[in-house]
C-alpha cells in the first residue's frame, strides 16, 4: 500500500455528453475509446520526455485515474521549487496531447488545473487523490457560475497566482521584462475570455491545445466541431460554437508553436 503527501498539478476533465447515455454499451464504448485515448497520449508523452532529458529537463509520470465521466492526473513536481514551471509547461504539454487524440475520436473534455498539496493512495489496484488542488480544478465543474462553455481546460486562481509567480521568478533571474516572458510563453497558456454557462466571459489563462495543429491546420479538428456541433441539442451547441472560435482565435493571433 502506498500512500504519500505531494505537491504537483492536478487536471480535473469532465466528458461532455456522457451523462446522457443510457445503455451499458454505450458506457463500454466510452470506456474503451478512454482507455485508449491514455494510450496513445502516453506514447506521445513518452517521445517529449525523451526529447526534454536532452536538455537535462526531468517530465514527471503523469498519474491518471478515471471513474465514470471524469479523469482526474497528477503531475507531482520532479524538479526543484524554483523550477516549478517546467512542471506547469509539462501538464500543459500533457493536456495539448490528450485533447487532440480525444477530439479526433469525439470525446469532448471540459476542465481545469490547479496546483497544491494532496494525498496520493494506491492499494490492490485501488486509487484515491484527496486535496485541496483536486476541490479547486472540480469547482469549475461543479458551480454554475463558474462553469465554462466549452471544450478546454482553464487555469484556476490559484494555479494562475502561482503561474505568474513562477513567470516572474524566471523574468527576475534571466534579467527580463515579465510581459516578454508572458507573451513568450502564450504557446502554453494563452490568455482568453472564456464563455460561462451563465452567458458571461471570464478572462483567464488556458492551454493552448490548438498549437498542437500548427503543422497540418486546423481544417480536420474544424470539421469534427462542425458536425458535433450540427448533432448536439440545441442547448449544447454553443460549447461546440465557443470551443470553434477559440480555435479560430488562436490561429488568427498565431499562438502556435515557434
Amino acid at each position: 500500500m502506498t500512500v504519500k503527501i505531494e505537491t504537483g498539478v492536478i487536471i480535473f476533465l469532465d466528458a461532455l455528453g456522457v451523462s446522457k447515455y443510457k445503455q451499458a454499451a454505450e458506457f463500454l464504448d466510452f470506456f474503451c475509446e478512454m482507455k485508449k485515448m491514455k494510450i496513445r497520449a502516453q506514447y506521445v508523452w513518452d517521445k517529449w520526455r525523451e526529447k526534454f532529458s536532452k536538455e537535462k529537463i526531468i517530465l514527471p509520470h503523469p498519474k491518471i485515474i478515471i471513474f465514470q465521466d471524469s479523469i482526474i492526473i497528477c503531475f507531482p513536481d520532479m524538479v526543484e521549487k524554483e523550477n516549478t514551471l517546467h512542471n506547469f509547461f509539462a501538464a500543459q504539454n500533457w493536456v495539448m496531447a490528450a485533447y487532440i487524440v480525444a477530439i479526433e475520436k469525439k470525446i469532448f473534455f471540459r476542465g481545469a488545473m490547479s496546483h497544491g498539496e494532496y494525498v496520493y493512495s494506491e492499494s490492490n489496484g485501488t486509487v484515491a487523490v484527496l486535496g485541496s488542488p483536486i476541490v479547486d480544478a472540480s469547482n469549475y465543474e461543479k458551480e454554475s457560475e463558474k462553469k465554462p462553455e466549452w471544450i478546454g481546460v482553464i487555469q484556476t486562481e490559484e494555479f494562475q497566482r502561482q503561474y505568474l509567480a513562477a513567470l516572474g521568478q524566471y523574468a527576475n533571474v534571466n534579467k527580463r521584462d515579465v510581459k516578454e516572458i508572458i507573451e513568450e510563453y502564450e504557446r502554453f497558456y494563452v490568455k482568453y475570455k472564456v464563455p460561462l454557462k451563465t452567458g458571461q466571459k471570464m478572462e483567464h489563462y488556458v492551454v493552448n491545445w490548438p498549437t498542437i495543429l500548427h503543422k497540418h491546420g486546423t481544417t480536420e479538428i474544424k470539421a469534427i466541431l462542425t458536425e458535433a456541433c450540427h448533432l448536439a441539442e440545441k442547448k449544447d451547441k454553443p460549447k461546440y460554437e465557443n470551443t470553434l472560435a477559440f480555435v479560430q482565435f488562436c490561429e488568427d493571433n498565431q499562438f502556435f508553436i515557434r
